[in-house]
């Protein structure tokens, strides 16, 4: 439901009754041709759109079947407009509603005493009651919210205009605010409380005006006011003090101003028209994430190294080695093709299903830890797609990465290397322990021997990952206790009720995590220079981590952007 908008009275003879109602039409629903007198309107001094047009006095339908025996039907009761005291009515007898059109939004505003929508009457009334008897801010004027889904929201600004003829010399007043919206209607408090307060002082400087008039026409002629009364009408005595409520007026002699609804009908109107346009959705954009600052320092470094860079430079073949590591590493991301040639391995999952778990095992223990991970092979594709989907599983900043080559590169230079099978590996990195091997061979099967001699029997499509065995070489074992990441990684992948791309999220929000801790060790130790016994009760209390987890922690740190770090440094100096 859209915002309705209501002037609501508590009677003296009636109690709280609805005076004025404002509520937003389909103009599908409301006939044109009965639209008579438009011109522009106008409200608190700012005018509306060119294609906001006002009606004044409008006849909708048959002026007979809105005689004084009209009845609104409602959840509650019936009211018929004969019983309607001065005091509780709006517009005079023959005239029924204002309208208001928005050409832009092909909308009609209409005000009239009542809504005609029973639901939208039952709201209403629900709302009137409720804003002149028990939802009340202290000092019984201002503004309140309250409300549920089953009766909607409700903005209620409660209010006094004098008058002399009155308990107390003054009437209670509200004017309400539905919405079924309730953030929307939090959202829109400032601005419609501002607006409704608007509208009151209006009301009230012009209802002191006649106050004060009368008051002086007392003064002279030495009398008092026909009917003075010294206590005000509230929900408390309401019962005990109704009774002849003859000295009623309605809100038009109280200000003096006989076109006052005219005004209330185009505030309400504007009102509600720009409340609904001045709050839009908006797409917020978060702080920058860390693989895409880490992305943006890789690559502005691989546009240096190819400034630099001439051709008559005798290091020409290792710059460019390393300018192509560095672009693969920045401009490939999770979203791309894992290969440029053609997708042999595409998942982790498939991967693990090939290597069998043991080894994708070991591969990813050595890793994360930061070891070298070195695939050998004469089918350079198959090497290049396994390399691309291994890089995934650490953060950006920690990957160093080269492929096809075909000479030996050190660690520091590619934790991650493809070489071709031609490659040896260096005896001195063969008796360490930091690096795995793993040997992309073909394997000759039986079958294999049989299709060379009987081809017709074996004329099927086959895999590229056919008639290929892995060996693994490394210089350690897997031990028993490996990072949690590893083992949440291994159980998201061995769950066959995890799509691909779930898995793919799940290995987002675990580099993430670990890279938080990560953050949180650099800081404490680099920024905060803690000593030995405090890092291991961090460890060990505050992010409750492992031996292995803190060598997976230490190699991630190396994977912070410098501007992360030149923030933190900055921040403690600052401090």
């Amino acid at each position: 439901m859209d915002a309705v908008m209501a002037l609501c009275h508590f009677c003296e003879q009636h109690g709280p009754s609805i005076v004025f109602t404002c509520e937003k039409v389909k103009k599908a629903h409301y006939p044109s041709e009965n639209i008579v007198n438009e011109q522009d309107s106008e409200v608190f001094t700012e005018p509306c759109s060119s294609a906001m047009d006002i009606g004044y006095a409008t006849p909708y339908g048959s002026l007979d079947s809105l005689a004084s025996n009209v009845t609104i039907s409602s959840n509650r009761s019936s009211i018929k407009k004969a019983d309607l005291c001065q005091a509780c009515r709006s517009l005079p007898e023959g005239h029924q509603h204002f309208v208001s059109h928005d050409k832009d939004a092909g909308v009609i505003y209409r005000s009239m005493q009542h809504p005609n929508n029973p639901d939208v009457f039952r709201l209403v009334r629900h709302a009137c009651v409720r804003s002149l008897s028990s939802e009340v801010c202290p000092g019984r004027e201002g503004p309140i919210m309250f409300g549920d889904e089953q009766h909607g929201y409700v903005i209620s600004f409660t209010f006094y205009v004098k008058d002399n003829y009155a308990r107390g010399g003054q009437r209670w007043y509200s004017i309400i605010c539905i919405m079924t919206d309730r953030v929307f209607l939090i959202q829109s408090w400032p601005f419609l409380v501002d607006c409704i307060g608007h509208i009151i002082e209006y009301l009230q400087m012009e209802a002191d005006v006649v106050f004060k008039s009368e008051s002086n026409e007392d003064t002279q002629s030495n009398s008092r006011p026909r009917a003075r009364w010294s206590n005000v009408v509230t929900p408390r005595n309401f019962h005990q003090q109704r009774g002849d409520n003859s000295n009623a007026r309605p809100l038009v002699q109280l200000t003096g101003n006989q076109d006052l609804y005219t005004y209330i009908h185009t505030a309400f109107t504007w009102i509600m028209r720009a409340c609904r346009k001045r709050l839009k959705e908006q797409v917020t954009h978060g702080k920058i994430t860390d693989e895409n600052l880490m992305r943006a320092e890789i690559l502005a470094r691989a546009k240096r190294s190819y400034s630099v860079m001439s051709m008559d430079d005798p290091n020409v073949a290792a710059a460019s080695a390393e300018l192509n590591s560095l672009s693969l590493v920045a401009l490939k991301s999770p979203d791309e093709p894992t290969s440029p040639t053609r997708a042999i391995f595409t998942s982790l999952r498939q991967m693990r299903e090939v290597l069998q778990p043991p080894l994708f095992k070991a591969i990813a223990w050595h890793l994360l830890l930061g070891n070298q991970v070195i695939w050998r092979g004469q089918d350079q594709a198959l090497v290049s797609s396994a390399l691309h989907i291994l890089k995934d599983i650490l953060p950006i900043g920690c990957v160093k990465m080269q492929i096809n080559s075909d000479v030996y590169v050190n660690s520091y230079k590619a934790n991650i290397l493809g070489l071709n099978d031609k490659v040896a590996i260096p005896q001195h990195v063969q008796k360490q322990e930091f690096f795995i091997l793993v040997d992309v061979v073909p394997k000759v099967s039986t079958t294999q021997k049989l299709n060379q001699y009987y081809p017709a029997l074996f004329d099927m499509p086959q895999s590229p990952l056919s008639g290929i065995e892995f060996r693994m070489t490394s210089g350690c074992l897997i031990p028993e206790k490996v990072p949690a990441m590893l083992h949440k990684l291994e159980v998201a992948l061995a769950n066959d009720n995890l799509s691909n791309e779930v898995v793919k999220q799940c290995l987002i929000c675990l580099k993430q995590e670990w890279m938080n801790k990560a953050k949180i060790l650099y800081k404490f130790t680099k920024i905060d220079n803690r000593d030995k016994e405090d890092t291991s009760k961090l460890l060990q209390t505050v992010l409750n981590c492992s031996e292995e987890d803190f060598r997976l922690m230490k190699f991630w740190i190396t994977g912070l952007s410098t501007q992360y770090k030149e923030e933190l440094r900055r921040s403690a100096l600052e401090a």
